[in-house]
């Protein structure tokens, strides 16, 4: 059995991993860490009973998270978005004493979207691109951690265009710019997310798109990767790890 600390229990990614791991065989949810009221306070649970932690919270609950994780020597699998480069700094100094696997997203889909997005942005240098993402009406940050991440990927593959981030648009904002990729954040409902990159021709276009139905993609990702960092070396690890140790099973 693969005990747990979870911190960011009350969110809806927390609650939704707790209900996910009750319904396994191998996976327990020991120690509910968040700073809502009837939950437990990371600082004073102790590492006798924890294999791994899951940190689905915010900026500060991830910043505990880590100290935590790192001072109880126990691997750690990072979901929380929002996160600043000083964070990514921390979590590459973390990853030569801990395994550490941080994503933006956890579910096998988005995972598999990143690698063809990889593949498309090598014949699209001449494409305007577009990135539109929905979430739910309580999300804190955007755009959106993945969202990002796919800028990301399709910015490293053509480096020479030297793509900027532009955040929506609103006024005389003049003619679009060839250089920029364009990032559009809606908030509705209850949506667990939403993703589609576009990529604009003249006369053409091709778009590329993601749909969650449920936060249990995400939760389920969670548990699978709980399952393959327990007994890693440290270093950093990602869903792509993930995915490729379940198809080689």
């Amino acid at each position: 059995m693969i005990k747990v600390l979870l911190s960011g229990a009350a969110g809806r990614m927390g609650r939704a991993i707790t209900a996910l791991a009750s319904q396994t065989l191998d996976i327990e949810i020991v120690h509910k860490v968040d700073i809502a009221q009837g939950f437990e306070n990371i600082d004073e649970i102790e590492r006798k009973d924890v294999d791994a932690v899951i940190d689905f919270s915010s900026r500060s609950g991830f910043e505990k998270a880590l100290l935590w994780a790192v001072k109880h020597q126990v691997p750690l699998i990072v979901g929380t978005t929002g996160l600043t480069d000083e964070d990514f700094a921390g979590i590459e100094l973390a990853s030569h004493e801990i395994p550490v696997l941080q994503a933006s997203n956890m579910s096998r889909g988005i995972n598999i979207m990143f690698e063809i997005l990889k593949y498309a942005a090598k014949f699209t240098h001449d494409a305007d691109i577009e990135i539109i993402e929905m979430h739910h009406n309580q999300k804190k940050d955007a755009p959106s951690g993945t969202a990002l991440e796919m800028g990301k990927i399709i910015s490293e593959v053509q480096s020479e265009r030297n793509l900027s981030r532009c955040d929506g648009r609103s006024g005389m904002v003049g003619a679009r710019k060839s250089s920029e990729i364009g990032y559009h954040s809606v908030r509705c409902g209850d949506v667990p997310g939403d993703h589609t990159v576009i990529f604009g021709f003249a006369g053409e276009r091709i778009e590329i798109s993601h749909k969650a139905g449920s936060r249990d993609i995400l939760a389920g990702g969670a548990l699978s990767a709980v399952r393959f960092i327990v007994g890693k070396k440290p270093g950093r690890y990602s869903m792509k790890d993930v995915i490729s140790a379940e198809e080689n099973m």
